[in-house]
């Protein structure tokens, strides 16, 4: 096993390391970001730790893996120190859309991908080739959380769905359950009715991203594209509520004073506390 702590050369502060694997699934070499708690660096160190995988590094590794070092110090301890594994996508739409969608997207997600619905061959490559990877080359636990903000949000009820017990916990960021007509949304709906999900948890955190003046109510009774995203989103929440009999471990959060970019943050902090908090009494 080889794996490296948090160094710090000279006057850098460094959260984590690039490795890479060549994938057989994706038929490409896919970068990723690591961060492994400093107490993991030594011969002697014996510690294994839960793993969070996390999408779109290049937007959230750095502050979802600051968040995570300081609130599991030992002065805090609101959560256990975890390895942080952030995902990049040289292709985001291929890689976090469950369906291949012709038509362009809404008007606030220009440039349409003509590779879109790459999403299982994606997932096939965390499940089949990156864990397995991550376990072997790091002081990994069993415990795996997941957490996605926007495309990624889709994604993580993607998985959250059709690959329920890959991961234990999930985290989703005000997710685009829009894409293709609502179509995974209406999956996620059937979902909730009708299977059992005791031992997993779900932390669904949504923005403001109406217009001014426009409440949550006036969203959900709206059927313009502008409150498309916030309504499909709310809709998610009403499902979440509605099914307390299929034994998930749910919150979630509208967050009336923040946007689509500020969100996860706060939500992630917040998430962290739902999941955790419980293991502090």
């Amino acid at each position: 096993m080889c794996y490296h702590g948090a160094a710090q050369p000279g006057n850098q502060t460094v959260l984590g390391h690039t490795d890479s694997l060549r994938s057989t699934i994706l038929k490409e070499n896919r970068k990723f970001y690591v961060h492994v708690p400093a107490g993991a660096a030594g011969q002697a160190a014996t510690q294994r730790y839960p793993v969070v995988y996390l999408f779109d590094a290049d937007a959230q590794f750095a502050a979802a893996t600051s968040m995570i070092q300081y609130l599991s110090t030992n002065y805090n301890a609101l959560c256990p120190q975890m390895i942080v594994v952030g995902l990049l996508h040289p292709d985001r739409r291929k890689d976090l859309t469950p369906t291949h969608v012709v038509a362009d997207p809404p008007f606030w997600a220009p440039g349409a991908s003509k590779t879109t619905g790459g999403g299982e061959p994606f997932i096939a490559f965390i499940e089949q080739e990156l864990m397995p990877y991550i376990d072997a080359h790091y002081p990994t636990q069993p415990r795996k959380m997941l957490i996605g903000h926007s495309l990624g949000g889709l994604a993580v009820m993607q998985i959250f769905v059709h690959h329920t017990r890959l991961f234990d916990s999930y985290i989703c960021l005000d997710p685009s359950m829009w894409w293709d007509n609502q179509a995974l949304l209406k999956e996620t709906k059937r979902a909730l009715e009708t299977r059992r999900f005791h031992g997993t948890s779900l932390y669904l955190g949504i923005a403001n991203t109406a217009d001014e003046g426009m409440d949550v109510t006036t969203v959900l009774t709206d059927t313009t594209m502008a409150t498309l995203h916030m309504r499909s989103a709310l809709q998610l929440q009403r499902y979440f509520e509605h099914n307390q009999q299929n034994g998930l471990k749910y919150r979630g959060k509208y967050y009336q004073d923040d946007s689509h970019m500020s969100v996860p943050f706060i939500a992630e902090y917040e998430a962290l506390r739902f999941l955790f908090g419980a293991e502090r009494k």
